[in-house]
């Protein structure tokens, strides 16, 4: 009997070890995102219409957006990462690290990542480049060691770096009509957004795969190191024609 009750507790933990790695992500990610919505809801409402967790439809599938701000100044389109450890990459590179205890993972450029949001929202409402304020922010728990000219910032930095932006571009009539059209176009179907998430898993499981085995993820060079101007990187052998950069 003792033997059993044991069995069940060492079964029960390893359910548990095995829930806990599937579900912490989502959990950490989940949070992060909520945090950022609870510190932009703050912004004065009649200047600042916040929405998050926007799903559109492009032409290349679908495109997930965390969190953004339609205001007269502009709307601010928000990238959140709720990492841990050292941020290091420049704007050009396809892949930044995350350096934690000595270990190095890679992942997207969130610059990219955010530019292509940029471009899903501006052929939606048919709006300018110069209308978006793209913005990064990473957990409190990272130390972020990047050179960006778009601002990469701590999460709690975010309410701040809206408030500091004064030049008007947007009449203040147009602020719900610009938010209801997003809000419209936004993709809540569960099956959706789970396909959404299934697709980056596969892509980000792909390109690991093709980086590990010296494989350009982009157009299937060798990838060869390289020195620039921020230290040595990982470069395609195809370049100039193909300019994929991976920093160390």
């Amino acid at each position: 009997m003792g033997d059993y009750i044991g069995y069940l507790y060492l079964l029960a933990a390893a359910v548990l070890g095995i829930l806990i790695r599937i579900l912490t992500p989502k959990v950490k990610g989940w949070f992060g995102e909520t945090l950022v919505a609870k510190l932009l809801s703050g912004l004065p409402e009649n200047e600042y219409k916040v929405l998050n967790n926007i799903m559109l439809e492009t032409d290349y599938g679908t495109t997930q957006i965390d969190h953004i701000i339609v205001s007269i100044y502009g709307i601010f389109v928000i990238e959140t990462k709720n990492y841990k450890g050292w941020i290091t990459g420049n704007e050009f590179a396809d892949q930044w690290t995350k350096n934690m205890y000595g270990k190095k993972y890679n992942f997207r450029n969130p610059l990219k990542q955010n530019y292509a949001h940029v471009k899903a929202l501006e052929a939606l409402l048919n709006l300018k480049e110069d209308i978006f304020i793209p913005i990064v922010a990473f957990s409190w728990n990272t130390d972020i060691k990047v050179r960006t000219s778009t601002p990469v910032v701590y999460i709690n930095q975010l309410k701040k770096i809206v408030l500091s932006y004064h030049q008007e571009k947007l009449n203040i009539n147009d602020i719900q009509d610009i938010a209801n059209r997003i809000i419209s176009a936004n993709v809540d179907s569960k099956d959706n957004r789970k396909e959404h998430i299934s697709s980056i898993r596969k892509k980000v499981s792909d390109a690991e795969t093709k980086i590990s085995n010296k494989i350009c993820p982009r157009c299937g060079g060798e990838l060869v190191k390289r020195k620039g101007k921020y230290g040595s990187f990982t470069g395609c052998s195809n370049y100039p024609k193909c300019k994929y950069m991976l920093y160390n």
